[in-house]
C-alpha cells in the first residue's frame, strides 16, 4: 500500500544524554527513503539540551534547501531575557519559513506560564504547539492558556493514555501523534471518540522502525481517515501542499508484504500474549468473551497460527481460579491459543498443589512470572519450584524483564546454570538500554536463555546491534496483545535492517524448537 506519510517527530543533532539516532540531517534523511517517508517536522536536539536559538540556527543551517525537512523551533524562557532573544523567532515564524514549535518544559525547567509570553510574541502566526507528553504531563495548562492553537501531545503510550484521553474530550485544540502509540485498537478508538482530524502520523524513535506505519496501514479505519492521520492534517496545520507519496528503499520481503495486506507465506507463533481485563490499560474490549475474537480475526490477517497466553486474572488477582478460567475458556479453540501458567509466589502454598494437573493438560506451554507487577525478585526462593519444576519436565518460563529491583536480567545470573533444561525467556528482551545490555550477556552466557520481542522498542539500542550479537535462534517473537497492537510489533521486527534469514527462525522455529523440547513431547 502506497501512502504519503508525513512525520511529526523528526529529530538531528548530537545528545548531551543519550545516543542520538540521527547525528545529521542527512542520516534522518536515509532512515526517512528506506521507511517511505515522504516529510519530516524536525527539531535539532541542540534546541532542547544546549541553547533554544544555538540549536534554532543548527537546524536551518543543516536543512538549507531540504523541503522534505520542515523546521520545528523549539523555544526557551530565556528568549525573554536575553538581548534580541524574541528577534530569530519572530523573523522566522513571521516569514512563514517556520510554522511548528517545540516545547521542552521539563527539561529546560520552565512552566506553561512562564512560557506564554513566548508563544504570545508569535500567536498571531497560527504555529502549531509540538510537545512530548513525558514533557508535559498535564497538557491541560497549555490547552487553556491557548485555545486558539493547535497542540500536538507527541510520544504517548499506553501509560499516558489517560492523559492524552482526556486532554482530547475536554480541549478540542489537542491533537495526538501515533509515533508511541502501541495499545491494541488505540488509532481505532482515537478515530471514534474525536475524529480522524485530531490524529497524525509520526515515526517514533529509531528502534520503532516501521512500527508506527504498520499499526496505521492495519487499522481498521476508513482509506479517508487513514490519509488523514497518514499526511493530509499536517498538510492543513502547517499550511503546506499536499505530501506526495515515497516509494520505501528497504528491501525485505516479508515487510513488503505485511504492509501490502498479503498474507506472509510462513506460520508465525507468538510467545507473549495476554487475555482478560485490566483495569489501567485504556482499551475498549476488556472481557474475554470480546477479546477472543477480535484476537482471532486478527491472528487470522497477521498469519499467526498460535498466541501463547497469560489471563489477567491468574495474573494480577486470584492464579488458581485465573489459571482454570483461561484454560476453559479458550479449550473450545484448539491450537490457536496455549497457555502460560501465571505462578505468584504471594499464593505459592495454593499455587503448588495444581501445578502437575495443569502441566498434564497439553494447554500449558510453561510459566509466566510478572514480578515487577508483584513487587517480589525473581531471587526469591518461593520460585525454586517453579525452576525446579520446568528443569524436570523441560519447560519454558516467560519473564516479564525491566531494568529494576525484581526482574533486571542480571539477577538470573546464579539461576540460570543451576537449571540447564529449563528455559528461561526474557520477556521485553530486558526493557530499557541498561536491561537490553544485561539481556544479551546473559544470552552469550547461557544456552538454555531466550530474549523475546515485544515492547523492547523501549531501548534505544538498535536490533541490528543486538541480534547478530546474540544469533538468530535466540530472539521470540512476541506481540504482549491483546493489550500490544499485533501490526504495530510484527511491523517492527520485519523492518529492522537486517536480511531476511536472520529475522524468519524470530516468527515461528525458535518456539517451536524451544517447545518441543519438553518432556513428554508435545507439537506447535
Amino acid at each position: 500500500m502506497k501512502i504519503p506519510l508525513f512525520d511529526t517527530n523528526g529529530c538531528f543533532g548530537q545528545m548531551s544524554a543519550a545516543r542520538s539516532d540521527y547525528p545529521h540531517a542527512t542520516d534522518l534523511l536515509a532512515q526517512m527513503d528506506r521507511l517511505g517517508v515522504s516529510r519530516s517536522v524536525v527539531w535539532h536536539a541542540g534546541a532542547r539540551d544546549h541553547h533554544a536559538d544555538t540549536g534554532n540556527r543548527q537546524l536551518l543551517a543543516e536543512i538549507a534547501g531540504e523541503e522534505r525537512l520542515v523546521p520545528a523551533f523549539g523555544i526557551g524562557v530565556d528568549m525573554l531575557w536575553t538581548r534580541n532573544g524574541l528577534k530569530h523567532l519572530t523573523e522566522a515564524v513571521g516569514s512563514g519559513r517556520v510554522r511548528a514549535l517545540r516545547l521542552f518544559p521539563a527539561s529546560m525547567r520552565f512552566n506553561v506560564a512562564q512560557i506564554a509570553p513566548v508563544i504570545d510574541a508569535v500567536a498571531t502566526h497560527k504555529p502549531v504547539l509540538f510537545c512530548d507528553v513525558r514533557e508535559l504531563p498535564e497538557p491541560a495548562a497549555l490547552a487553556e492558556r491557548f485555545p486558539g492553537l493547535t497542540i500536538v501531545i507527541t510520544h504517548s503510550m499506553w501509560g499516558h493514555l489517560p492523559i492524552l484521553l482526556d486532554a482530547m474530550r475536554r480541549y478540542p485544540n489537542v491533537h495526538a501523534d501515533i509515533s508511541w502509540l502501541h495499545s491494541n485498537g488505540t488509532i481505532e478508538l482515537l478515530c471514534r471518540q474525536f475524529g480522524a482530524a485530531r490524529v497524525v502520523f509520526g515515526l517514533g524513535g529509531r528502534a520503532h522502525q516501521g512500527a508506527s506505519i504498520a499499526a496505521l496501514l492495519h487499522a481498521e479505519i476508513s482509506d479517508a481517515e487513514r490519509e488523514l492521520i497518514a499526511h493530509g492534517n499536517l498538510d492543513r496545520l502547517l499550511g503546506l501542499s499536499a505530501t506526495k507519496p515515497r516509494t520505501a528503499t528497504i528491501a525485505q520481503p516479508l515487510w513488503h508484504r505485511f504492509i501490502n495486506r498479503e498474507p506472509l507465506g510462513i506460520e508465525v507463533l507468538d510467545a507473549h500474549g495476554h487475555l482478560g481485563p485490566m483495569g489501567f490499560w485504556m482499551q475498549e474490549l476488556q472481557e474475554l468473551a470480546d477479546q477472543i475474537p477480535h484476537a482471532l480475526h486478527d491472528m487470522d490477517r497477521y498469519s499467526i497460527k498460535t498466541l501463547i497466553v497469560s489471563g489477567f486474572h491468574a495474573l494480577l488477582n486470584d492464579p488458581v481460579a485465573g489459571n482454570d478460567l483461561l484454560a476453559e475458556t479458550l479449550r473450545p479453540h484448539g491450537d490457536r491459543f496455549r497457555g502460560w501458567i501465571a505462578f505468584n509466589p504471594h499464593h505459592a502454598g495454593r499455587l503448588t498443589p495444581y501445578l502437575e494437573r495443569w502441566l498434564a493438560n497439553p494447554f500449558f506451554a510453561g510459566f509466566k512470572l510478572l514480578c515487577g507487577y508483584w513487587h517480589v525478585p525473581v531471587t526469591d526462593p518461593r520460585f525454586e519450584i517453579v525452576w525446579r519444576t520446568a528443569n524436570t519436565h523441560r519447560l519454558p518460563i516467560l519473564i516479564h524483564t525491566w531494568d529494576g529491583a525484581f526482574d533486571s536480567p542480571a539477577m538470573f545470573r546464579d539461576i540460570c546454570p543451576q537449571y540447564p533444561h529449563a528455559a528461561f525467556i526474557f520477556g521485553h528482551a530486558g526493557g530499557g538500554d541498561h536491561g537490553r545490555r544485561e539481556a544479551e550477556e546473559m544470552v552469550t552466557a547461557n544456552p538454555n536463555v531466550w530474549l523475546e520481542w515485544c515492547g523492547s522498542f523501549c531501548s534505544t539500542i538498535p536490533w541490528e546491534e543486538t541480534l547478530p550479537k546474540i544469533g538468530k535462534d535466540r530472539l521470540l517473537f512476541g506481540t504482549d496483545a491483546v493489550v500490544h497492537n499485533f501490526a504495530w510489533e510484527l511491523g517492527r521486527l520485519l523492518s529492522l535492517d537486517l536480511p531476511e534469514a536472520m529475522i524468519r527462525p524470530a516468527l515461528g522455529d525458535n518456539l517451536r524448537g524451544l517447545l518441543g523440547r519438553r518432556a513428554g513431547g508435545g507439537s506447535y
